[in-house]
């Protein structure tokens, strides 16, 4: 296939928006060259939650049948008062679910979706380059191009998607706000053999137990082989020791006010890994010239709507479709494109590092009580009503495949297990 565009979309960032970005402009018929700073291409964390939105988006990039084959397509999202162990909130995620949202919800590891998104990219090589070891470091606009810069000198492009996360240099030069040196959001991760989980606790639902200013997460992986389980603290700040190994004498006393049953399982894991959690307010702007942000770079938000790789994903499709519109005019493209993700995404962002914490997080007592008064006997339809504003995918989502100019073929090979 002959590309539409001489010279590539230079995209900073071989996560899964960054591969996204590059498939959902392949699609189209754009061609792009992704640079990844690490020696190879992989992914970091392990559970992921993946929505009906998410499922479109997936779908839209070719993808999602690759995705399906490793997911685990849960039966409820459950919310269980962690101090006095009532079930608050359940959410069935069967026939009436999917027919409502288009899609099921499942969980996977998040290796298996960028190992999808990698294998699409890899499948189109005539419009995809995939390159490691190549960290961009800065850019500057000349015109209809942007010069790349890289450790190991210029690339020159037609235009330049910042898909580099946290500590996006891209967004440095945009919107200019350093990311905050510290945090009082952290989390502790461990992935568990489905053998060592209490019986008791095998649910097949994504599970949270709430209390006060903690929260506990778990749910199964990879074909009920392996259950990912996240212990999430807010109060003392943290500024470093990101990534490391935490041990049970440091969590454990963060989770005493817990009831037993989901203390059983916090007492499994022989060591946890903690994770700052970070995150941004949201800004008006995403864009300069041919140069545009996308997934975390431009919305950067905590994981408690387990949406973020769904945005990034979304917002790959809206690039593509944003691309197609103004026939490669890349300029033209990233003023719609932002037109149509600013809004959503920023939505998102907000309720996740704000307003959906306040549910999960209130005090002991009183405000626990009224908590689970509010959700206490809701009926399905209900809740379904209340997601609705962010499992319905837009219609470009929707849409895109059906409008595709260009077809990603499926991967050829199984990916190794990451």
């Amino acid at each position: 296939m002959k590309a539409r565009n001489d010279q590539p979309v230079v995209i900073a960032g071989g996560g899964i928006g960054g591969l996204a970005a590059a498939l959902a402009l392949a699609r189209k018929g754009f061609r792009s060259v992704v640079l990844e700073q690490a020696a190879q291409f992989g992914e970091l964390g392990a559970g992921i939650q993946i929505a009906p939105n998410a499922w479109h988006a997936l779908d839209a990039l070719g993808v999602g049948r690759l995705v399906k084959k490793e997911a685990v397509f849960i039966e409820h999202l459950l919310m269980f008062d962690g101090v006095s162990g009532e079930k608050v909130i359940d959410i069935p995620l069967d026939k009436r679910f999917a027919k409502r949202f288009g899609n099921p919800y499942a969980v996977t590891h998040r290796a298996d979706i960028h190992g999808s998104l990698l294998d699409g990219c890899k499948a189109l090589p005539e419009l995809i380059e995939l390159h490691t070891s190549t960290r961009v470091t800065g850019f500057d606009v000349n015109g209809k191009e942007v010069a790349v810069k890289t450790q190991d000198g210029n690339l020159v492009g037609a235009a330049l998607v910042g898909a580099d996360g946290l500590r996006s240099v891209i967004r440095d030069a945009i919107v200019g706000d350093p990311l905050p040196g510290s945090t009082i959001h952290k989390c502790y991760r461990a992935v568990l053999d489905i053998g060592d989980v209490p019986k008791d606790l095998r649910f097949a639902a994504a599970t949270l137990w709430a209390a006060h200013n903690v929260h506990i997460v778990h749910y199964p992986l990879r074909g009920w082989k392996l259950f990912n389980l996240v212990a999430t603290t807010i109060g003392k700040t943290i500024s470093d020791g990101h990534n490391e190994v935490a041990m049970p004498d440091e969590v454990l006393p963060q989770f005493s006010h817990y009831c037993e049953k989901p203390l059983k399982l916090m007492r499994t894991p022989k060591q946890f890994t903690r994770w700052m959690l970070r995150y941004r307010d949201p800004v008006k702007n995403w864009i300069r010239g041919p140069v545009a942000l996308l997934g975390d770079a431009a919305h950067l938000m905590l994981q408690y709507m387990a949406q973020g790789a769904a945005m990034a994903m979304e917002d790959a499709v809206a690039l593509g479709v944003a691309c197609e519109a103004a026939d490669g005019n890349f300029e033209k493209a990233f003023v719609h494109y932002q037109e149509m993700r600013l809004v959503r995404a920023s939505r998102v962002q907000v309720s996740a590092n704000s307003l959906v914490g306040q549910i999960f997080h209130v005090p002991d007592g009183l405000e626990r009580q009224i908590r689970n008064d509010i959700y206490r006997g809701r009926s399905p339809e209900r809740y379904y009503d209340a997601l609705a504003w962010v499992f319905t995918p837009p219609d470009y989502v929707r849409s895109f495949a059906r409008a595709g100019r260009g077809r990603a073929r499926p991967a050829s090979a199984r990916r190794k297990a990451a």
